[in-house]
């Protein structure tokens, strides 16, 4: 079972659960990139199903749940992938149907998928492993312009490392991971095209796909090879990223440790005195 499943690390995810000779459900928004998804791997030979759901609908993600265990009897891994980013603004800049909007998808979403599908995974009897994406973002500290983002994925990761520890003190045979990738060639810069109207949809323009790493990028199909890699050593956290992601990481920590205050990125500096909206 996959959310976030029409593109990028989810369309991966589910690609290499085709290849691994499971039957998959993918979960996705956006309809038309759904539907092309489930027609590219059945094209392939592979067992998929297709399911529109939004997850930050409780209801729909219940839903979901009961229909899937109705129709195959079992989920063995939980891939709760759906998610979105805003432009960077300043903290005090984002509205809150900007808070409102990350925050159900990142963060609700994962806690509906927990809800729906661990408690039938458990009482199941069988083993099984729910894999949480979160971002490097969940790690680094201090970084600017994303402030709705890596809350949200702080928060990811802190319900993914709950969530472990629960089921190891119940003595389960259901584990979890949290993936944590660096940057990764999605279009999860353009996340803003199914932002609905209510919350703002329409209003601002689509971020443009840079990265830090243009030429360092990794593959969404790199990302999903650490996962199940992951779950079959029963690993936790899957960081799967680029060295310097790692390396800022450490540094933010040290940080802490040491007392210090966060670090403010030569970048943004250099910004700031050139004159740059982001960097005043």
């Amino acid at each position: 079972m996959v959310t976030g499943a029409a593109s990028g690390i989810g369309f991966a995810l589910a690609e290499r659960a085709g290849r691994e000779r499971m039957t998959v459900v993918l979960a996705d928004v956006e309809v038309n990139a759904l539907n092309n998804a489930v027609t590219e791997l059945s094209r392939r030979g592979y067992r998929v199903h297709g399911r529109q759901l939004n997850v930050t609908d409780e209801v729909a993600v219940e839903n979901l749940a009961r229909s899937v265990y109705e129709e195959f009897g079992a989920v063995h891994l939980l891939c709760n992938n759906a998610g979105v980013m805003t432009a960077e603004k300043a903290v005090w800049e984002f509205e809150p149907r900007d808070w409102e909007w990350t925050l159900s998808v990142n963060v609700w979403g994962v806690i509906h998928g927990i809800r729906a599908f661990v408690p039938r995974m458990l009482a199941s009897g069988e083993e099984g492993h729910i894999v949480n994406t979160a971002s490097m973002a969940g790690l680094i500290t201090g970084r600017a312009g994303n402030a709705i983002y890596d809350a949200s994925k702080h928060a990811g990761l802190a319900i993914s490392e709950s969530l472990y520890r629960d089921l190891v003190v119940r003595q389960t045979k259901v584990s979890a991971s949290v993936l944590c990738p660096g940057a990764v060639l999605t279009k999860i810069f353009e996340a803003e095209r199914n932002r609905p109207a209510e919350l703002g949809g329409g209003d601002e323009p689509v971020v443009p796909g840079a990265t830090a790493f243009p030429g360092d990028s990794f593959q969404p199909a790199d990302m999903a090879d650490a996962v199940f890699d992951a779950v079959r050593a029963n690993r936790f956290y899957v960081l799967a990223a680029q060295r310097e992601m790692l390396e800022w990481t450490k540094m933010g920590h040290d940080r802490m440790w040491q007392d210090k205050n966060p670090a403010v990125p030569h970048r943004l500096l250099a910004m700031r005195d050139a004159g740059h909206p982001l960097g005043q």
